[in-house]
């Protein structure tokens, strides 16, 4: 219905919200709505009335003409339908517009389902197409007389069929419900409407103005001769004139109202309907589908067992196949055939050598393929130079991107002479040149550049004496080659591996290392021995690891030697057995302790400094962010927290191994608490380091809101502080060298217990290091400094003088504080032989001096069997079997010198003391 927005009546029967274009007319009301003509106002539509200039026109409904059209029907003279002609054009120009409108969205609407029905059509097609298929692959398995295969093949492409008729009948619902109403809609209807009625009701109403015209003019000319001036004309005098045009006007508004209301209808109630039945259309293709997937649910759940015992047997044959293959390959000594595929897993130990004319730098535009989802070609300006090929942005203010051509390796496209790889460690650039001459222009200057610094970083390091730090590290790597198992590959044998596993402390070869850098830096962080210049802080679990003892772990349920891949094996089952290994840790030893057992291990490790007990724990995936169950200081300690605690210059490999591996950077006690925080408070710089090279968290807070740094600040370690800052502003080197006490050269590093025994003589006869829970008397009293001290080490006593310090009595104790603003954390340096008892026992501490809360020594768990270094404890073995309990020690009194003073027999605040640095 079409109401006239230009009175109250009719404005309370529209819609609220108005539509935008209905809303227009009602924003501003018209003169003389709402009011009756005075008395003898003459009302009939003149020239000067009907073009009077109106900005909004005003609109009537389909009541009000048929009230007016009947009234003029009736009684010509006296109606006043002529005021309302105008009324009539704009609703129909409104009708129009609205009209236009709608075709426009319902134009849409027809392509979109259009090309839904296409897209529908395409899917039955290739639904059939994949049902010959799978037809024809089951009867394939039938000729070969595979029952088991045929036949589920064959139940798979039934239920494809099942489904195939649904989803014509959906698509049938689609064309006859949808698609056929709106093209009636939009090619019929709407045109209709638009040429057939509209045009009419023009001419009707042109028809009515040049009439009116005409005789205005005759009224006006014969007053004029008359000598009377007339102005307007009264309605009823042109009534009977004007009656055909205006009975024509009225019959041309009528079929354009009818018209209006049967499109209304259609696009409307009509297209609701439809879609109605559409939908219902779709509750069946559901139902149809949800039946079909229950009675294939049954034979997929007696197939799935089935089909994983296959599977099962068919891996057991390829592992058997590919042994057997390598082994046939060693004995015969071919050569290796590898094939496409395994040659893009493979680093090309032959590098691409250039054309010398091009030089060794260029400047110039390269198209670089993004890495997101578009994979779109960006232009992007690129410079070689001195070795580094630096890419800029589109933006000026984002730094270029920098790589060093060292570390990285060009590769032409064999599918588009346009375009090259550049391979470096971490990813790999697709780049595009202008043409084929331009694109090797570009990879000649790439290779040269890469030749030229390799060649200067050799004659840099031949003809410059190198610094003193380079040169420590230069010998940690000499030693750590020389570790057991070192020599071969951890994975594969194979002979002089030069890539070093950071977070797991062994060396692989090259074809390994590409596996590694697949698996993630989560589970592997991977170096290289020569190319990457490293720093002290990436050698600390290569120089306490070693390939020997990790193998002894990871390797220690290796079912069959064959399993394990060879040097010439190719990277299918190099890649299967590294994911068995490290991912899935496959081949670990697994032990039957209990989560509260292993936890308690977990302790005893981090006070005994057990590298092979965590590494243990860490292969049976052993969550080593969990708290520990007897806290230090505060409840909700980690390993992590402990090993802070407990650090100095020989156990920082310890905090490294779980600062890498344990995923408890972020972890904070009751107190809010992070190791970072542990750090800052007991002043550990070294410790600090490591995790900032790990990228801990520097923002995270406190239960007293203070960061890691304000804890720094408060405590006055300058040094941790002066780290904190380095890496809040993007300055800390991530190649960092770390103070420990690296112990190159010695000669009894890599022996079994029983050597180092029999090299060093009887535990009788040898004069020993003093153990760190003495002081002398000189500085027993004193009181303790700050940590920084500890950070850099105890200093062992001369041989010299072992006998005297033994034969000192002490009269103090040192505990680890309760209190980190009070006194820093001294831990126990680790026994680096067996314990011998002194000369002249010493006198036991003061009761008040322990305090059963914080001093707690675990037993050394004597699980893990693995080669022993003279950095760690020796395991202790009593001379009889009479050996007194912690009950038999009274209270300030020690084991007589025929006792050996095995740590679970000692007093509690002689194991907690530390060496004075001025011993």
């Amino acid at each position: 219905m079409l109401l006239c927005v230009s009175c109250s009546p009719c404005m309370k029967q529209l819609p609220w919200p108005l539509p935008p274009r209905l809303a227009v007319f009602s924003a501003v009301p018209l003169p003389g709505a709402g009011r009756s003509a005075p008395a003898g106002q003459n009302l009939s539509p003149t020239r000067s009335t009907l073009h009077m200039p109106f900005r909004m026109p005003e609109l009537i409904s389909v009541q009000d003409f048929i009230s007016q059209t009947l009234e003029d029907l009736s009684s010509p003279t006296t109606s006043s339908f002529t005021s309302h002609m105008g009324k009539c054009r704009g609703t129909v120009c409104s009708l129009e517009e609205a009209l236009d409108s709608d075709r426009a969205v319902l134009q849409k609407m027809r392509k979109a389902t259009k090309a839904e029905h296409a897209s529908g059509q395409d899917l039955a097609s290739h639904i059939e197409a994949h049902i010959a298929a799978q037809e024809k692959f089951s009867a394939n398995y039938q000729s070969d007389g595979d029952e088991q295969l045929a036949g589920a093949f064959t139940s798979f492409a039934e239920f494809s069929r099942e489904l195939l008729a649904p989803v014509k009948g959906l698509l049938q619902s689609l064309s006859h419900n949808i698609n056929f109403p709106l093209d009636s809609l939009v090619k019929r209807d709407l045109k209709e409407l638009k040429g057939d009625f509209k045009k009419p009701f023009d001419k009707a109403w042109k028809d009515y103005e040049n009439k009116l015209t005409k005789i205005e003019k005759e009224k006006r000319d014969l007053a004029k001769q008359h000598g009377l001036v007339r102005s307007e004309l009264v309605g009823g005098e042109i009534a009977e004139e004007m009656e055909k045009e205006r009975r024509m006007f009225q019959l041309n508004m009528c079929e354009y109202l009818i018209k209006v209301n049967e499109v209304q209808t259609k696009k409307g109630v009509d297209l609701l309907q439809n879609h109605i039945k559409h939908c219902n259309a779709q509750f069946n293709f559901f139902q149809e589908c949800l039946r079909a997937t229950e009675m294939l649910k049954q034979f997929i759940e007696k197939l799935t067992p089935e089909l994983q015992s296959m599977k099962v047997r068919q891996d057991e044959e390829k592992q058997q196949l590919c042994s057997l293959r390598d082994h046939l390959k060693t004995a015969l000594q071919l050569e290796q055939k590898e094939d496409s595929a395994s040659k893009q897993l493979r680093y090309n130990m032959h590098q691409l050598q250039g054309n010398k004319q091009y030089g060794t730098e260029k400047s110039g535009n390269l198209f670089k393929k993004s890495d997101g989802l578009r994979k779109v070609w960006q232009k992007r300006k690129c410079t070689i130079q001195n070795g580094y090929l630096t890419i800029f942005h589109s933006t000026l203010n984002r730094p270029p991107a920098k790589l060093n051509l060292l570390t990285c390796q060009v590769k032409p496209n064999p599918d588009d002479r346009k375009c090259f790889d550049l391979i470096s460690h971490n990813r790999t650039y697709h780049f595009l040149a202008e043409d084929e001459q331009e694109c090797t222009a570009w990879i000649s200057v790439l290779s040269n550049s890469k030749e030229e610094a390799l060649n200067v970083a050799f004659s840099r390091a031949h003809g410059t004496r190198e610094s003193s730090m380079e040169g420590l590290t230069r010998a940690i790597i000499e030693e750590i080659k020389c570790m057991p198992g070192n020599s071969v590959c951890c994975d594969c044998s194979a002979p002089d591996p030069t890539w070093l596993s950071i977070n797991l402390g062994i060396l692989i070869c090259i074809e390994c290392s590409g596996i590694h850098r697949e698996m993630g830096v989560h589970h592997s962080r991977i170096q290289s021995l020569s190319l990457d210049k490293l720093a002290t802080s990436e050698l600390l679990l290569a120089k306490n690891i070693g390939n020997s003892g990790f193998n002894d772990i990871l390797e220690a349920n290796l079912p069959n030697p064959l399993l394990k891949p060879t040097a010439g094996s190719d990277m299918v089952l190099r890649k299967d057995f590294i994911i068995s290994k490290y991912v899935e840790r496959k081949y670990t030893k697994r032990s039957s302790r209990s989560p509260a057992a292993q936890r308690q291990e977990l302790q005893k490790a981090i006070r005994w400094r057990d590298l092979f007990a965590l590494l243990q724990a860490y292969a049976e995936k052993v969550d080593l962010s969990e708290p520990v169950l007897e806290p230090v200081q505060e409840t909700g300690e980690t390993v992590l927290h402990l090993a802070v605690l407990l650090a100095d210059r020989t156990s920082l490999h310890i905090v490294d191994f779980l600062v890498q591996n344990s995923g408890s950077l972020v972890k904070q006690t009751v107190k809010g608490n992070t190791p970072l925080h542990y750090c800052c408070l007991h002043n550990k710089p070294e410790c600090l380091k490591l995790f900032v090279r790990a990228k801990a968290s520097i923002a995270i807070t406190n239960e007293a809101e203070e960061t890691a740094l304000d804890v720094a600040r408060r405590m006055r370690h300058s040094l941790c502080e002066e780290l904190l800052l380095q890496a809040q502003n993007n300055q800390f080197n991530m190649r960092v060298h770390v103070e420990y006490e690296w112990r190159l050269g010695q000669d009894d590093m890599y022996e079994s217990d029983d050597d180092l025994d029999e090299k060093l003589g009887s535990p009788k006869e040898r004069i020993l290091r003093p153990q760190s829970c003495y002081h002398s008397p000189a500085t027993a009293s004193q009181p303790v400094g700050n940590a920084a001290g500890l950070s850099k080490g105890a200093v062992p006593a001369p041989q010299g003088k072992l006998h005297d310090i033994y034969a000192h009595a002490h009269s103090h104790t040192l505990d680890i504080p309760a209190d980190p603003g009070s006194a820093p954390c001294l831990p126990p340096l680790p026994p680096r032989s067996v314990i011998r008892a002194p000369s002249m026992p010493p006198p036991a501490p003061p009761a008040s001096a322990v305090d059963p809360g914080v001093r707690r020594i675990l037993s050394l768990p004597l699980s893990m069997k693995h080669k022993r270094t003279s950095s760690e404890p020796v395991p202790l073995v009593p001379p009889s079997p009479m050996q007194p309990s912690h009950s038999s020690l009274a209270p300030g009194h020690f084991p007589s010198p025929g006792q050996i003073l095995d740590p679970s027999h000692l007093p509690k605040a002689i194991l907690q003391q530390e060496p004075n640095p001025g011993d």
